[in-house]
């Protein structure tokens, strides 16, 4: 029986050393790297696949230089533009934001907010953007929130910001890099992991073909022998 893929997941890592492979700013690297994001939604849209996720920025992120993370902020504001929101609505794109308020802006917060309404109603895909993000801090959040209800009848899940996140099934970290660095662990459980060689910004449809092909291939037993 073939593999289901119903979400897919990327950790979109290499864009700095890309640029500096190039003697060029990591800056350079990110804006190389966003351009990449249309172009697998749209592959994804073709394959029929109703989720898409990229891990963008996590909440280790603001250890990175000041003005690293000050281009990165102001990158994310300039493409949550309307341009883009007609661009999503036309492909019947959902944008789900996943993260902290903490730390960001009330203006991008507010910037996001709009893309979500926006976008709400589309049905062709969901894409969760997943900036200023971590597992552990998401798990820190949930038991406050456990520690403070008063509801007997809720489960840890239900407080975490991924709740409604459908279960990961093929998760594909770009740059050769072996680890999850703080993703959404609980997406996470059954998933099939490729880490792909390819830096983030060479990544392209012909690479995600494969890596789905990989995919396919695979047995995945969930327990089973």
């Amino acid at each position: 029986m073939k593999n289901k893929l119903n979400h897919v997941s990327f950790i979109m890592d290499g864009n700095g050393r890309w640029a500096k492979s190039r003697n060029k700013s990591r800056t350079y690297g990110h804006l190389q790297g966003i351009n990449v994001i249309p172009k697998i939604i749209e592959y994804s849209i073709k394959q029929k696949i109703n989720n898409l996720s990229f891990f963008a920025f996590s909440t280790e992120n603001w250890n990175r230089s000041k003005s690293e993370v000050t281009f990165l902020l102001k990158l994310l504001e300039k493409n949550l533009s309307k341009k883009i929101i007609s661009k999503a609505n036309e492909f019947g794109i959902k944008v789900i934001w996943i993260g902290f308020e903490k730390n960001l802006s009330k203006s991008l917060i507010k910037k996001i907010n709009f893309f979500e309404e926006q976008t709400k109603n589309n049905n062709t895909i969901n894409v969760y953007f997943y900036f200023n993000y971590g597992f552990k801090d998401e798990c820190e959040c949930a038991l406050e929130k456990i520690k403070l209800s008063k509801n007997s009848n809720e489960h840890f899940e239900d407080y975490l910001l991924t709740k409604d996140v459908p279960q990961i099934d093929l998760l594909i970290r770009t740059s050769g890099e072996k680890r999850i660095s703080n993703f959404s662990f609980y997406q996470l459980l059954y998933s099939e992991i490729i880490f792909e060689p390819t830096l983030w910004p060479d990544y392209n449809e012909d690479i995600y073909s494969k890596n789905i092909e990989e995919f396919y291939s695979r047995k995945r037993r969930y327990g089973k022998a």
